[in-house]
């Protein structure tokens, strides 16, 4: 079974694709399930509806699709319980995008949403790659205040000089997952999964931020013994 762990669906500025867009594009790349979170504007101040949306678009194709919620955690409390209404709708995991949403991802802003992700015993998936927001060690830093919680590195620091500290960062913490999104070169997937081992490095694609046969085309062309 192949999943891609993160793509997003609906009508943004950025990004905008519906949930029978990709499924086609899974057909067609023989991908069998799909993590979804919805696009900025509902990742950065609509999260109800953003959360709704997913929700209800996981319910129309269920044997497709997996969802995860959203929230800023600049609303405080209001945060908090969004955060559990959404995850009480049956989504699956938190998407984080600390770029988006303005503040550094290892600040204690954003705390109270990984306790009750950590209640609720599902993963936070996190943007990495961004200077001043969310880089590989500031994601270390979270992952060792929550050793409890699973955290996803989006796009494994993205590219440039930031994937090895995304290693690094995965090999200090082991409640630290790799998603290989945006990388830019096959030898950094492979020093990843020799480094950390294949359990911990997941397939993702950002669709349709990128082409998901682009993505799928790296890590078929692993060269691991």
């Amino acid at each position: 079974m192949i999943v891609d762990a993160h793509c997003h669906i609906g009508q943004g500025i950025i990004k905008s694709s519906t949930a029978e867009q990709l499924i086609k594009t899974m057909r067609l790349c023989k991908v069998d399930k799909a993590v979804i979170c919805p696009v900025e504007e509902q990742i950065a101040v609509y999260n109800r509806e953003g959360n709704n949306f997913i929700a209800e678009t996981v319910g129309k194709y269920p044997d497709k699709l997996i969802g995860f919620a959203v929230s800023n955690p600049w609303y405080g409390k209001a945060a908090v319980e969004e955060l559990h209404r959404a995850l009480s709708l049956g989504l699956k995991g938190l998407k984080i995008n600390s770029a988006l949403q303005g503040f550094p991802i290892n600040d204690e802003l954003v705390y109270p949403l990984i306790e009750t992700v950590q209640r609720h015993k599902v993963p936070v998936y996190v943007h990495s790659g961004t200077p001043d927001y969310s880089l590989p060690f500031e994601v270390l830093d979270l992952a060792i205040e929550f050793p409890e919680t699973t955290f996803i590195m989006g796009h494994m620091g993205f590219v440039d000089h930031y994937w090895p500290m995304a290693v690094q960062s995965a090999e200090k913490s082991d409640n630290i997952v790799l998603e290989t999104s945006h990388v830019s070169f096959i030898g950094e997937l492979e020093t990843a999964i020799t480094s950390v081992g294949p359990e911990r490095v997941v397939f993702g694609s950002d669709s349709p931020m990128s082409k998901m046969d682009l993505e799928l085309a790296k890590i078929r062309g692993l060269q691991l013994e």
